[in-house]
């Protein structure tokens, strides 16, 4: 749930359920939808509309009947105005299943899948959507973007930086998010993103929780508290072998903090190839503590 995230994948996004947002490529950040932003849009995992009918397929110009294609290449939307990138991908046969993310008005700081991939047609698209950082004053002190949503970031991999963004809302109603990312990095790329729920919206991580643990992900303790450890699939769901993690699945761990205050941290597949993201995953999650 790869690696824009901007106001928004995948998780575990950021995804059905994340984001998978937000989900570095190195991966585009997920938005909500998978756990783990996504966004992460798992980023990721939200409730999701229609944006448009994919068009129609052309048969060739001979009028012979012949195999319909069900590719598309993606095009590139990062930079559009929302309003814009829904309908070029709309126009391309995609669409973007997030009511708030297509209803949005600022613009595509994170696509996933990314520009240039070949997918079926009809594929949903997760978009992350930004704005300047200092516009949600209720983010709190972004001075090093550890702070954010009512938790503080004690630990991170060494050489990371602070993406330098914010989103709010891109994970549900109350919902928070930022990435750390290598030096260096393109813009809309990241090896971690943390992603804060807040009232309402921890009840998508106290929900996972239980469904993660039903498909078989692993269950940890974080500072007695239960949380899910597993690779999670752009499509919201428990990745079924570690071999999934190459096609994109986001390694993610969700825990709820306290009462009204959950989390969800991913760490990208291309980053995940230089760490071990179970072990960093965990030591993220056990410097997370609540802003007093």
């Amino acid at each position: 749930m790869a690696a824009h995230v901007a106001g928004v994948h995948p998780g575990p996004t950021l995804g059905r359920d994340v984001r998978r947002r937000h989900r570095a490529r190195v991966l585009r950040f997920r938005t909500a939808g998978a756990a783990l932003a996504t966004a992460l849009v798992a980023v990721t995992v939200p409730a999701l509309i229609n944006s448009g009918e994919p068009p129609k397929a052309q048969h060739a110009a001979t009028g012979q009947d012949q195999a319909v294609m069900d590719l598309v290449v993606v095009p590139d939307v990062v930079g559009k105005p929302v309003a814009e990138a829904v309908q070029t991908l709309k126009q391309a046969g995609l669409v973007v299943e997030d009511p708030e993310t297509a209803t949005d008005t600022g613009s595509v700081r994170v696509q996933a899948p990314a520009a240039g991939q070949e997918v079926t047609m009809g594929t949903n698209v997760q978009l992350t959507v930004g704005r300047e950082p200092s516009v949600p004053q209720d983010l709190g002190d972004l001075g090093d973007g550890r702070k954010l949503g009512g938790i503080h970031v004690g630990y991170l991999p060494d050489g990371l930086e602070w993406g330098k963004w914010s989103g709010k809302n891109g994970f549900g109603k109350t919902s928070y998010t930022t990435t750390f990312v290598e030096p260096g990095q393109p813009e809309g790329y990241y090896a971690v993103q943390v992603v804060v729920f807040a009232g309402e919206a921890t009840k998508q991580v106290a929900q996972r929780l239980v469904r993660f643990s039903e498909e078989g992900a692993k269950t940890v303790d974080i500072r007695g508290k239960e949380a899910y450890l597993a690779d999670v699939t752009e499509g919201g769901e428990v990745a079924s072998d570690t071999t999934d993690n190459s096609e994109g699945s986001t390694s993610t761990i969700g825990w709820t903090l306290r009462k009204g205050l959950a989390v969800e941290v991913f760490i990208s597949p291309d980053y995940a190839k230089k760490v071990d993201a179970a072990v960093e995953l965990k030591k993220i999650a056990e410097g997370i503590e609540p802003v007093k």
